[in-house]
């Protein structure tokens, strides 16, 4: 039972420093950031308001999303004929996989000039979207690491 005691305030003990370490290294962190605001704010950049694209959208310019050349219902109509005509041609398997391909490379996005893509390596030099979880985080969070 002594094992167990000594071995629980160990535990305890290096807990303690650990989250004392934390908390150290949360007020550096603060300390940085502070000092890096201040340093932002002596350069003036224009208006203190670099980093807005990050928080405002910016109008979407006409014809961007309007890409329609027939309208949905229309769509519809003339999908639900051709899938009817395939299954009398006992084609109706193969029309209805070739469909979905054709209507996912139709309902792929295009990007604007400079926006990123959530797959990093269609990116300049393979940039991650901020807050995108890597396979890094993934493996430091499943071993309980701190970095």
């Amino acid at each position: 039972m002594g094992d167990v005691l000594r071995n629980l305030q160990e535990f305890r003990k290096e807990k303690e420093k650990e989250r004392t370490k934390l908390e150290q290294e949360h007020e550096k962190k603060k300390k940085v950031e502070k000092a890096e605001e201040e340093k932002i704010a002596e350069k003036k950049m224009p208006n203190g308001k670099e980093w807005d694209f990050l928080t405002k959208s910016e109008p979407v310019p006409e014809g961007y999303e309007e890409r329609k050349w027939v309208s949905t219902p229309l769509a519809i109509g003339i999908y639900v004929i051709g899938q009817a005509l395939a299954v009398w041609a006992h084609f109706g398997c193969v029309f209805f996989i070739l469909s979905l391909i054709l209507f996912t490379y139709w309902n792929t996005g295009r990007r604007r000039h400079g926006e990123m893509s959530a797959y990093s390596v269609f990116n300049d030099n393979c940039e991650r979207l901020a807050g995108s979880m890597t396979a890094e985080h993934f493996e430091r969070d499943m071993l309980r690491q701190r970095r």
